[in-house]
């Protein structure tokens, strides 16, 4: 399905062939399980009950409190689940989750055809959208990044990250986002992004 998006373009939905739908929700279940407590507790996209409340809560008990001269910020990706290097995402399957490795190989190792109505489409970056399976393969590639951040707060729900603490730290923190996702094909979407300041 083609969905239209609010800034405009085209959010490719792949409804998939049912035995595969089925087959990703299996890898998924067994994959979340072994992973929760990796991601846990920043990436609160996948396998935590309420993630999203607990996200939204977190980040406004911090700005409730935060001191003078700090900073949260809201980021968010430019077409994220659509632009994310499917090289980086196997290595990372490969990596962290070798038992659905050969799986996530068959599945996105080379272009695979969309068709809508009359025309296809070439599937060639990132989980496709309305794969089971997806956000978590997304998440797991960006873990590494997401750990290695130095901010206070920081929190990612699956392409959407928050960040908290002053704003020299928050500020590099930012930069190594930008140039880390940026090798794996994520961009960020200025024209989403936040912020809330306090000063003396």
């Amino acid at each position: 399905m083609a969905l239209n998006k609010k800034s405009g373009g085209v959010r490719p939905i792949a409804i998939g062939f049912s035995l595969r739908r089925l087959a990703s929700k299996c890898a998924n279940s067994f994959s979340t399980n072994n992973l929760k407590s990796y991601f846990h507790p920043h990436q609160l996209g996948v396998g935590i009950s309420g993630g999203c409340e607990a996200a939204i809560h977190s980040a406004r008990r911090y700005l409730e409190a935060m001191p003078t001269d700090h900073v949260l910020v809201k980021l968010d990706f430019t077409n994220a689940f659509n632009s994310l290097h499917r090289h980086d995402m196997l290595s990372a399957v490969h990596s962290r989750i070798p038992e659905i490795y050969a799986y996530c190989h068959s599945a996105y190792s080379q272009s695979s055809i969309l068709f809508h109505g009359p025309y296809t489409v070439s599937s060639q970056e990132g989980p496709q959208q309305g794969d089971p399976v997806g956000p978590l393969l997304f998440c797991n590639t960006i873990q590494p990044m997401l750990s290695s951040l130095e901010s206070e707060l920081y929190l990612g729900f699956l392409d959407d990250v928050s960040l908290g603490g002053p704003v020299g730290t928050v500020a590099a923190d930012i930069a190594r986002i930008a140039k880390e996702g940026g090798e794996m094909g994520l961009h960020l979407n200025a024209s989403k992004c936040a912020s809330g300041v306090r000063c003396h």
